[in-house]
């Protein structure tokens, strides 16, 4: 009961510094909305007891400013394989690279470019009962194309709060149900393609999830992505509809 309530104040608190955060940048500045969709689906399996691998397809379309048309535009496409590495069974280290394909979107002010990105991250989890939560914290180094045709190098600095509560079972299995919130903050390093505002954006993700099976799981939500321009002082207030499939477990170690 106790941790609970650390977790419920931690999350107001949270959502609280993200709304007069959001007040404060926006303040006098022009916020245009979107409505878009993202689908993702994830492939995971074992390397070892301690060593996995991951590989992610994400999809994303979206509507023109202040339509609700969210299927109208072809907005990213993402390939990106990760390895991770469990430090104990709650500390897990990772690196992926992958590739992030933006499309034109000439009516939102959308260029057409490619962006290969690295990054390492770290990972902490914190299980009780039917809760867990984790702490993940992640720098990464962009590779974007300007429009002259060369790549720039850009840095950025991620943190993402998620808490997930399983709702019917005591555990991640067949048919259980569970509650996602997350919020995730972006740091931009500043660059001639990002901008050189130091907040890039903040992301706030509510969803449910299912387990289909052990180890399929099906979820989906409303997650809010509210970003700075690149060169501008306004913000996008995008309004998401995510939809993800997870296959995990697909391979194992070796028996010896």
């Amino acid at each position: 009961m106790f941790r609970a309530s650390i977790f419920i104040k931690t999350a107001l608190g949270i959502c609280l510094v993200f709304i007069v955060q959001r007040k404060t940048l926006a303040q006098n500045n022009r916020i245009n909305n979107t409505a878009q969709i993202w689908t993702e689906v994830d492939f995971l399996g074992k390397i070892s007891q301690k060593l996995k691998w991951q590989c992610d397809l994400q999809y994303s379309k979206q509507s023109e400013y202040e339509a609700l048309d969210f299927y109208n535009h072809p907005e990213q496409l993402t390939i990106r394989p990760w390895l991770h590495y469990y430090i104990t069974p709650t500390i897990r280290i990772s690196t992926f690279f992958g590739l992030w394909y933006n499309y034109s979107i000439d009516a939102v002010g959308q260029r057409e470019y490619p962006e290969y990105r690295w990054a390492a991250q770290l990972q902490f989890y914190k299980i009780w009962k039917r809760n867990k939560i984790s702490n993940r914290f992640r720098p990464e180094i962009r590779e974007i194309k300007d429009r002259e045709g060369i790549f720039e190098t850009v840095f950025r600095g991620r943190y993402m709060f998620k808490y997930m509560r399983l709702l019917n079972h005591n555990d991640y299995d067949k048919n259980s149900w569970y509650f996602v919130f997350q919020n995730e903050l972006f740091i931009n390093g500043g660059s001639t393609t990002s901008g050189f505002k130091a907040f890039d954006q903040n992301r706030v993700f509510v969803g449910i999830g299912y387990n289909i099976t052990d180890d399929i799981a099906f979820e989906t939500g409303y997650f809010n992505q509210f970003q700075h321009h690149n060169h501008d002082v306004n913000f996008d207030n995008n309004n998401v509809w995510q939809v993800s499939l997870v296959f995990d477990n697909l391979t194992h170690p070796a028996k010896k």
